[in-house]
């Protein structure tokens, strides 16, 4: 049976409108390539492409086709930038690279250069060199040209200090950038400003564009000495919220397909935890949950130095609690984090990359789908089968990942890890039973008290309404709950009617209900 539907004009005539459900893609399309060998190729950059160009439809666009924007994020070519810098002693770990957005108004883009240029002196850091990333308009119509905001880009060194190593390195990049947010993220005169990527390892290049248009492009993704080993990428569809360059995806370590429906809640936490380490909570204006859970998982790997694996699966945990093919140790772990960890739950499909690490990861939920495909060389993860076109008798394996699974591609031991794998390492990590055990109250160790109803001179029915239950409540939901054992049958909506046009004004656990992410 078709999905497409018919509708009748003012005569009464059968029309047949060109929508077909049957052809509908309404959601963002993401992914990663990366080689296995951690050999950077253009052949790499040649592929990534490939899985680009197929999924232009997951992206949205506007009347005039500009996309909502895309994105790719890669390891540092290091070829490339020694012809940049015309340093050819430039070696892995010794420089980085910063991509920025700059302020709307071009007026205040002197003032965003001598802020990034006093902190980067501030922090010993030297400037190496400072361009603005070249691109070819003539792979875009001219509504697209005049949207795309200019990647501003400086390559810089580490601090002097010869004793100084990588992490050391990275950690005062994170103490830079934050420094630059407090002061650009609080000024309204700076919207528009963002901090692409500001990286030793990764690099990101994104706008609004669509998935297709991305490599073609940027000049520099064309450049045959623009070397990578890890392509991850994603092309936007902007659900309920306008497209801002700012907002597409990737950020500085994921790409996200989804909502993260719990993300009030997730920001309060992270404004909680600010407070409780003296800091302001600092966000740039208008951010999306995505960039929220990015900019989480940043403060995770800098401040409470977890790994990015150790930072996903705490802040995303798979089901476990009616899971009986996990380990005591696994289910301690994902226990006793339970008991301060505030989840982010989706849908997502989560693809992610330090770096070193790349790989991807779907909520307990799994409504989004990650399609992995593993070659000699390759190893593949995308939202949607054949995005790469791999020799069949080159293939090693394809698969997909489950609600709650992970695979991970790490460059450091050259090998493939599995959410098995990467749970059962963490529980070894530190004695998970004992620690639950200290820290866990249970009701049934607690003395018993004799409680007294106090006298109410509501009646049964006032009491109903003070809990914001009517007939409809009834009817609908709880008789069926209390006489049948059903499920409770709800929709996004339901009961939330706005005050002003209702004379019920519902109870107070409303106000505690999940909300739809955007």
């Amino acid at each position: 049976m078709s999905n497409t539907f018919n509708v009748c004009d003012d005569k009464g005539y059968s029309i047949r409108p060109l929508y077909d459900l049957d052809k509908s893609h309404d959601n963002c399309g993401v992914g990663f390539i990366t080689h296995k060998g951690s050999k950077q190729t253009f052949d790499l950059m040649q592929k990534g492409h490939e899985a680009l160009c197929v999924v232009p439809h997951r992206g949205g666009m506007n009347a005039q086709g500009v996309g909502d924007g895309a994105g790719i994020l890669m390891d540092i070519p290091l070829a490339f930038f020694r012809k940049v810098t015309g340093r050819d002693d430039l070696q892995q770990g010794e420089f980085g690279v910063g991509n920025f957005f700059f302020p709307y108004d071009e007026g205040r883009w002197a003032d965003a250069k001598t802020l990034i240029k006093e902190k980067f002196r501030h922090h010993n850091m030297p400037i190496l060199e400072w361009r603005l990333v070249p691109v070819d308009t003539s792979v875009v119509n001219d509504a697209t040209k005049e949207a795309q905001p200019t990647i501003h880009q400086v390559v810089f060194t580490c601090p002097d200090d010869k004793n100084i190593t990588r992490e050391q390195f990275d950690s005062i990049i994170n103490e830079c950038l934050h420094e630059i947010h407090e002061v650009a993220f609080s000024d309204p005169d700076w919207v528009g400003f963002f901090p692409i990527s500001m990286s030793t390892r990764t690099i990101v290049y994104k706008g609004l564009l669509n998935s297709d248009e991305l490599v073609p492009y940027f000049k520099d993704l064309n450049d045959p000495d623009f070397e990578i080993s890890i392509f991850l990428f994603h092309t936007r569809f902007s659900t309920n919220t306008a497209p801002a360059p700012m907002m597409a995806q990737p950020f500085h370590n994921i790409a996200h397909n989804g909502e993260l429906n719990t993300n009030r809640k997730n920001v309060l936490s992270e404004q909680a935890v600010a407070s409780a380490q003296g800091r302001v909570y600092i966000a740039p204006p208008g951010q999306s949950d995505s960039c929220r859970f990015d900019q989480t998982i940043s403060r995770r790997m800098h401040d409470d130095k977890l790994s990015i694996l150790d930072s996903i699966c705490l802040m995303m945990p798979q089901a476990w609690e009616n899971d009986t093919t996990l380990s005591a140790d696994v289910r301690a772990m994902l226990e006793y984090h339970s008991l301060f960890e505030e989840k982010n739950d989706g849908p997502a499909a989560l693809i992610f990359s330090d770096g070193v690490t790349v790989g991807a990861k779907l909520d307990r939920l799994g409504l989004r789908p990650l399609r992995v495909v593993e070659s000699s060389t390759y190893l593949a993860v995308m939202s949607e089968a054949g995005q790469i076109k791999f020799d069949p008798s080159d293939v090693v394996s394809r698969s997909r990942i489950d609600a709650g699974g992970m695979i991970v591609f790490d460059h450091a031991q050259g090998e493939i890890l599995t959410a098995d794998m990467i749970l059962n390492r963490m529980a070894q990590e530190r004695p998970y039973q004992k620690l639950l055990s200290e820290r866990m109250v249970r009701l049934s160790d607690i003395d018993s008290v004799e409680t007294k109803r106090p006298e109410s001179y509501f009646g049964v029915e006032n009491r109903y309404i003070a809990c914001g239950l009517n007939v409809e409540s009834f009817r609908q939901m709880l008789d069926p709950i209390i006489e049948a054992g059903a499920e409770r049958v709800t929709a996004m909506g339901y009961g939330n009617a706005i005050n002003a046009l209702s004379n019920a004004e519902g109870n107070i656990s409303k106000y505690f209900s999940q909300r739809f992410a955007q």
